[in-house]
């Protein structure tokens, strides 16, 4: 008798370097406004055009990337304003959440968040400011498992992935990177603090403030290492 074998969850190759090219742009490997070419990237992936196009096309839908008329694909450029409305609508968003979480979050998810908050601290005695980006969103995310709105929870996960490729300037410019991350973990122990004394209403206000503070910094760290391209070109 044949055994059927469930092939849904295995990647396609295009799929493959889709991933491999986000997390390279996510990360601040490929800087903003950098070319990407067909011809390169299948020389440099060893494969047809035809899987390399189909890449670039799932990197323009994800907000990765976008098509310049002259220029063909490159990666999306950052602006300050783009970060701005995006840290507004995430403060809106999420000082919200974080108020329907709190009367809901356990002692379970208290001692859940008291640990990645460790895991952050070691992160940055390893100068791991990658890993630390990885455990910021974590810290939310566990907040935000007690949410009751699955839509919202949804929405602010995408405005998140549109905000990691400018926060990769943490991992260009390390000293910066470092100097963000120890403020981060202070604001976090903050919230942390509310949400333990089920302070909703301050839990909310902490979290706008850390919001806004989080969006200063990082404009101002565009404008620096000249991140900052002033508009972004729609493709």
């Amino acid at each position: 008798m044949a055994t059927e074998i469930d092939l849904s969850h295995v990647k396609t190759l295009s799929a493959i370097i889709t991933d491999h090219l986000a997390e390279q742009i996510e990360s601040g490997e490929l800087k903003p406004g950098e070319r990407l070419v067909q011809v390169e990237l299948a020389k440099k992936f060893n494969v047809s055009r035809v899987a390399i196009r189909d890449a670039l096309m799932e990197l323009r839908r994800r907000g990765l990337s976008i098509n310049v008329p002259k220029r063909g694909d490159i990666v999306r450029p950052v602006s300050c304003r783009t970060v701005r409305e995006l840290f507004e609508i995430r403060r809106i968003n999420e000082s919200y959440a974080v108020q329907l979480s709190c009367s809901r979050i356990d002692e379970a998810g208290i001692s859940k968040l008291r640990k990645i908050i460790k895991e952050q601290e070691s992160c940055i005695r390893k100068k791991d400011i990658g890993g630390f980006m990885g455990k910021d969103w974590e810290f939310h995310a566990a907040i935000f498992e007690y949410c009751p709105n699955e839509q919202l929870k949804e929405f602010i996960q995408t405005l998140w992935a549109r905000t990691r490729q400018a926060r990769s300037v943490a991992q260009s410019d390390l000293s910066w990177g470092r100097q963000w991350a120890e403020a981060s973990v202070a604001r976090h122990k903050e919230l942390l603090q509310a949400l333990e004394n089920r302070d909703c209403r301050k839990a909310s206000d902490i979290t706008a403030r850390i919001i806004d503070e989080a969006s200063k910094e990082l404009e101002a760290e565009l404008l620096r290492v000249g991140w900052d391209t002033g508009c972004e070109t729609e493709g």
